[in-house]
């Protein structure tokens, strides 16, 4: 192994504070990837589009999928103190919502009694449009319903239960074939993919640094890949040191290459030069612009 390719485990190793078992290669690439790729998935709206709407509410669901039918919709997940799915980035409810305190240390019932866009404001706080109108915390449940036609990508953020959690609200909404899943946790990978093996999920650092080390050090033409997408910040693709080379063996084995969180013009651009197959936003409307623009470019003129 390389000296990069050992620096790159070291830092997956203590970024994510313990060692896990290695996944089950001969599962290969999880379920769903008809589905997934059946329509472009370049267009990705980062909580669901958090400088347009609410972030993580039913009112994005709803306006990110109707106008746009073809969008991923990334979404945060994590536990109540009841054991339901709700959806939230944050640990504490004090940035979004009217109220204080640690997210997991909440009942459903308290968590959806508080105004999830209470803080929300798109001038710089001279007006919070969405305030006092009934918005609330969903559940993953409620989100999925929202959008029944739609493809997810779901952070699991905190919970103990999390992955288990997670999984049977996905497969009770009939819904695996239609989601990717991902968390900084392995382990909370695992039990996800435990209890929903045919749903799609996304590598984490310490199996993504694995994934790295065979395509660069190992057997790449019989390296069968453990998860379905490989999500990218600007950030780790630079640690990881990824060559355009690289980005396109990883895609010839079937893994999507998502970049995330890119909100100016250059930086979309940029990752769909590289072959990007998703990029996620806080501006989904900004990214709609650019690929219509470029598909209108492209097509055939009048003869």
């Amino acid at each position: 192994m390389t000296h990069t390719m050992h620096y790159l485990r070291a830092w997956a190793a203590v970024l994510l504070l313990a060692a896990i078992p290695a996944a089950d290669e001969s599962a290969g690439v999880r379920n769903g990837a008809d589905f997934l790729t059946a329509h472009p998935l370049l267009l990705g709206a980062h909580r669901c589009g958090r400088h347009e709407w609410p972030e993580n509410t039913l009112v994005a669901v709803r306006e990110a999928s109707k106008r746009w039918p073809e969008a991923l919709l990334e979404m945060d997940a994590q536990l109540s103190s009841d054991g339901q799915v709700v959806l939230m980035h944050d640990f504490a409810v004090d940035r979004t919502t009217d109220g204080t305190g640690y997210l997991g240390s909440k009942t459903l019932a308290e968590l959806q009694a508080l105004d999830a866009a209470y803080h929300f404001t798109q001038d710089g706080g001279n007006t919070f449009p969405y305030r006092g109108s009934g918005i609330r915390i969903p559940t993953l449940k409620e989100a999925l319903a929202a959008a029944p036609d739609h493809r997810f990508f779901i952070e699991m953020k905190d919970g103990a239960d999390i992955g288990r959690a997670t999984a049977e609200v996905i497969l009770e909404a009939g819904a695996a074939h239609r989601c990717i899943v991902a968390s900084i946790s392995p382990l909370f990978l695992e039990a996800f993919r435990a209890h929903a093996p045919e749903a799609a999920t996304a590598y984490d650092f310490i199996s993504a640094a694995d994934m790295l080390a065979a395509l660069r050090d190992g057997d790449w033409e019989g390296h069968h890949p453990t998860h379905r997408m490989l999500a990218l910040s600007p950030k780790m693709k630079e640690q990881f040191d990824l060559t355009p080379e690289e980005l396109n063996q990883i895609k010839e084995k079937g893994i999507l290459v998502s970049f995330f969180t890119l909100n100016t013009p250059e930086e979309m651009q940029q990752a769909i030069d590289l072959g990007a197959d998703n990029i996620l936003t806080d501006r989904p409307s900004m990214l709609a612009a650019l690929i219509e623009g470029q598909n209108k470019s492209k097509a055939p003129g009048p003869e």
